[in-house]
């Protein structure tokens, strides 16, 4: 490639500009040529001389910057300081060219201060802008976070009001508290999801969607919400819409749930109709592709124009006045907007006053055909399943769905035919709707549960409760939203499988219990003998490691928190020691929830988790799946009575719970609780010491301690106060850890005489 020639009127015509321009001798690097405005423009106030070598005029580091590399046309900025030390910015630009038939080099140089200046304000300001957002998202992230701890206790208490049966005004009260705390989580949901796609953290699944399934699944999650509107929700889906394509089907419902509940809220009577077709009129599709439009019309109050511009943005409504009469944060529409963005659609609304809203969101997708090959999908090859769903066309989805991944499947619509298949014969896993026609789907999965211990359970339901959440963890069972995926739906049935499957030792059958409180082993001692199972305890991990040499034992049960060596270097102890051939069984016994999820103990190395307190129930199942009591008939005394004593109503000791831990009420009972005061009364003493040494390390640990064995004993409200002096400490001030002390002191001093009671009065 031949340099350029310097076209002819050129240098008269850059004489006099207001940038400076140099020719120099390629060769020796001699100045041929400069204009008036070159020297000032490098800081370089006396005359140039013609034929004078540049490189006596300019600075190493700038020379550095027009001969740094060969190539025929560059530019480079560089600071130039003037003899007063002032300094301003240039943009050098070297190219080769030809002038009078030889290789010269042409230097046009501009003062760019206040463009590299705009530039670094602006870099600074986007700076400032992306530190704000991520302190924001981070900020609700940990909001979040931190206020759903305590709702989920606030959840599991509401819920263990509502089982003592109360009168009809405190069951009305709970219920409406159980509402309300659903709605903060809901919120707290959508802050979190907002803050997420601000941060572009949110990330969407690909995954088989059941359009139609969809459709019904969101008309009757919203049924239950119209709290006695004159209202009808209504389902259109096109002839040609496929039967099932590929998309996000949580956000998917999450778009329609938020769509149409704020439809929901506007209008009090007439009717709601979700369509969907394959018209779209807003996105641009390549040829041949498919694109679904939802549209949610409504008869509601409508709204003006100005007010529909307004919609779509957070923290907004259409007026002031709406916020007042409806309530709500005006998070929902913002987040569908978002998310109909991140699936890379469009989204709007169309509405008059007083004459009904429709929004309409647009996505692209695409069909998945009947061939759809299933090497993907998860084998339920040679399982045996029971459906237990009320609806005609999803029983049939359903049960497609899991034959086609290789499951024999079983199918009923009512709660008693589901309990009469599940008496008659075993079944590896039961999938069951929360709505039935003649009672709760969580009702019949605690059926199953005693009944077949040994049997998975998944509920899938539109309703996405935290309270129904809460009780299937509790029962090990696996909550899924409609509509899942056939792989989301195959996976859930696959996980409680692998779960809740027979087991068995091959080599000794004892066990070895690793507990570090008192009070808790004598309460599983006492579960073990009423089942009939001898097991030997240990205080704390080097025990259980020492212990497990002797090869004595063929599984162990082990607490997380623990002196000298925890749970946590056990587990990790016992699987670095082990072969692949051979892996030795270990569960975990804690207090913390989040262990309780499946994926988290299991990528610790554990096998299973038992969630303190540990109900008899738990212990006896658990033993049946390992082969260490054989499946029988559930014994009454595994089972709540109708009802206790009126000392149930004794906040110190629950006696409810004590039955679910011990089995029965009776003497060795009340021997436990007369031995719970005499070991946990030095434990008190500790606390105490630790709180007047401010030894505020031993304070949280003791706390954690007393938090186990008060649970275990039945004595529910010191095991939430130590349960705060364990978690709150490190960071509370003088006046919290002096409440929690006094708290702690006489909530023992209430058990202890609820305790002398029951042992004059029985129970």
């Amino acid at each position: 490639m031949t340099s350029p020639d310097l076209p002819a009127g050129f240098l008269e015509a850059v004489d006099s500009a207001p940038f400076g321009f140099c020719l120099l001798n390629a060769s020796n690097h001699e100045i041929s040529y400069v204009n008036y405005a070159f020297g000032p423009m490098l800081g370089q106030f006396d005359i140039i001389n013609i034929n004078q070598n540049i490189e006596e005029l300019i600075p190493d580091y700038i020379m550095q910057y027009i001969f740094h590399q060969a190539q025929r046309s560059y530019d480079y900025d560089c600071e130039i300081f003037t003899e007063t030390g002032s300094s301003r910015w240039v943009r050098i630009h070297v190219e080769e060219i030809n002038y009078k038939s030889q290789p010269y080099l042409a230097l046009w140089i501009n003062d760019v201060t206040q463009i590299i200046e705009s530039e670094s304000r602006n870099a600074q300001a986007l700076k400032a802008m992306e530190q704000a957002a991520e302190m924001k998202s981070n900020l609700l992230a940990t909001m979040s976070h931190e206020i759903r701890t305590p709702m989920q206790a606030v959840f599991g208490f509401l819920e263990l009001i509502a089982e003592e049966k109360p009168d009809q005004k405190i069951l009305d009260m709970v219920t409406t508290a159980r509402s309300s705390a659903a709605d903060l989580l809901e919120i707290l949901d959508d802050v979190l999801d907002l803050a997420k796609l601000d941060a572009d953290k949110m990330e969407l699944d690909n995954f088989e969607i059941p359009v139609r399934t969809l459709s019904s699944g969101v008309i009757e999650a919203l049924e239950v919400k119209k709290f006695g509107n004159n209202v009808d929700l209504l389902s259109r889906v096109g002839e040609d819409v496929p039967s099932v394509v590929k998309g996000d089907p949580k956000r998917l419902r999450q778009i329609l749930i938020n769509l149409m509940g704020n439809s929901l809220k506007f209008t009090r009577e007439g009717h709601i109709t979700l369509m969907i077709s394959t018209n779209c009129q807003k996105l641009t599709l390549p040829k041949g592709a498919l694109g679904l439009r939802f549209e949610i019309i409504d008869t509601g109050i409508g709204m003006s124009e100005e007010a529909c511009q307004r919609l779509f943005k957070p923290f907004s409504q259409a007026d002031n006045s709406t916020t007042r009469a409806f309530g709500g944060t005006g998070l929902g529409l913002s987040i569908c907007k978002k998310l109909v963005d991140l699936m890379g659609g469009k989204i709007g609304v169309y509405s008059r006053q007083g004459m009904g809203s429709t929004f309409w969101f647009e996505i692209p997708t695409e069909e998945v055909s009947s061939a759809y090959q299933s090497d993907n999908m998860p084998s339920l090859e040679g399982l045996a399943l029971l459906v237990i769903e009320d609806h005609p066309k999803a029983v049939v989805e359903i049960t497609n769905a899991l034959k086609s991944m290789g499951a024999e499947v079983e199918s009923c619509m009512t709660y008693e035919e589901g309990l009469n298949l599940i008496k008659r014969r075993p079944f590896d896993a039961a999938i069951c709707d929360h709505n039935l026609p003649d009672g709760w789907g969580l009702n019949l999965i605690r059926d199953i549960n005693d009944i077949r211990p040994y049997c998975g359970l998944v509920m899938y339901t539109v309703h996405d409760d935290y309270s129904i959440q809460n009780a299937l963890r509790s029962l090990g069972a696996n909550h899924l939203v409609k509509p899942a995926s056939r792989a989301g739906l195959g996976e859930a049935v696959q996980g409680v499988v692998k779960q809740i499957s027979s087991q068995r030792l091959d080599g000794p059958q004892k066990i070895l219990f690793a507990e570090d409180t008192p009070a808790v082993r004598e309460i599983l001692d006492k579960q073990l003998h009423t089942l009939g199972i001898e097991a030997d305890f240990v205080e704390n991990g080097q025990e259980a490691l020492d212990a497990l040499k002797t090869g004595k034992y063929g599984i162990l049960f082990t607490d997380l928190h623990m002196p000298e060596v925890d749970g946590y270097h056990v587990i990790r102890s016992i699987r670095n020691s082990e072969t692949e051939e051979k892996r030795f069984p270990v569960i975990v016994m804690t207090a913390d929830v989040q262990m309780a999820q499946r994926q988290t103990y299991m990528e610790l190395g554990f096998d299973e988790c038992l969630l303190k307190p540990v109900s008899l129930a738990q212990v006896r199942r658990l033993m049946m799946r390992w082969g260490l009591l054989p499946e029988g008939i559930v014994r009454a005394s595994d089972t709540d009575s109708p009802s206790l004593s009126s000392k149930t109503e004794d906040p110190s000791i629950n006696l409810k719970e004590l039955k679910n831990i011990l089995g029965a009420l009776d003497d060795m009972a009340l021997e436990m609780l007369d031995m719970f005061t005499t070991m946990t009364e030095p434990l008190i003493a500790d606390l105490q010491s630790a709180y007047d040494n401010k030894n505020w390390d031993q304070f949280s640990e003791i706390g954690h301690s007393l938090k186990g064995s008060a649970r275990s004993a039945g004595a529910m409200k010191l095991g939430d106060i130590c349960s705060r002096i364990q978690d709150e400490t490190p960071k509370a001030d003088a006046a919290t850890r002096s409440q929690m002390m006094q708290a702690a002191k006489e909530e023992f001093s209430a058990v202890k005489q609820s305790i002398e009671q029951l042992k004059q009065t029985g129970f």
